[in-house]
């Protein structure tokens, strides 16, 4: 015989081993369908997110999308464009679920963007005086010429007299010297030629006056 108390513990055990379901949420698989609220197509690519988990699936060309879920959870459907809804799975339901879910158009809100006529000459010139101006060209400036170890005298020649023999010789032998006579002999060559020359037109002007007189005396 079984006691009394050891035979209510039994019944209990195999009540909570009957169902299972007491211990733990069962996972549904939720099929649904995404339709515009207006026109009734369906929308692709919409985003269904579980909360939950942060994740989630799109609807496909034909606006159908399959997700697990347990009782209890709440899904996020959003899109661009349209107003972001919720759908939260009843917390008893234990079979496979079918839904279908109609999205409204929404206006998206652009951030307001001021228009300003015309340039800040305050900021401009504020932003030019802390621009760094680029470093000035260096100016190569050349090194001094070397001045020579020894400096080149220069000899003044002296004029040959009877008096000093030395400026003879040095006369007669020196490059100096030599210049110096040859540039003489030019000078008198040039001479002699201007000379002849106006030897010449002075003749030709004499000629010239002798003809013209004889050629009256002969008329």
């Amino acid at each position: 015989m079984i006691p009394g108390r050891y035979y209510c513990i039994l019944l209990i055990l195999l009540f909570f081993c009957g169902n299972p379901g007491l211990f733990a949420q069962s996972t549904l698989r939720l099929t649904g369908t995404i339709r515009h609220a207006q026109t009734k197509t369906p929308l692709e690519s919409i985003t269904v997110i579980k909360t939950a988990t942060g994740r989630g699936t799109v609807s496909d060309a034909a606006g159908v999308f399959r997700i697990l879920v347990q009782p209890g959870d709440t899904l996020v459907i959003r899109a661009v464009g349209f107003k972001t809804q919720r759908y939260v799975v009843h917390a008893r339901a234990q079979n496979d679920l079918t839904v279908q879910i109609l999205l409204e158009e929404g206006s998206l809100e652009l951030p307001e963007v001021k228009v300003v006529g015309g340039l800040d000459y305050e900021k401009v010139n504020r932003a030019l005086r802390n621009m760094k101006k680029p470093p000035a060209p260096k100016v190569a400036v050349k090194p001094p010429a070397p001045e020579p170890l020894y400096k080149d005298k220069k000899t003044v020649p002296v004029a040959p007299t009877l008096e000093n023999p030395a400026s003879l010789i040095y006369d007669a032998l020196s490059k100096e010297g030599k210049d110096k006579r040859k540039l003489e002999e030019l000078r008198a060559e040039e001479v002699a030629r201007k000379e002849a020359l106006e030897a010449i037109k002075k003749q030709r002007a004499y000629d010239s006056l002798f003809l013209n007189r004889n050629r009256d005396l002969r008329r």
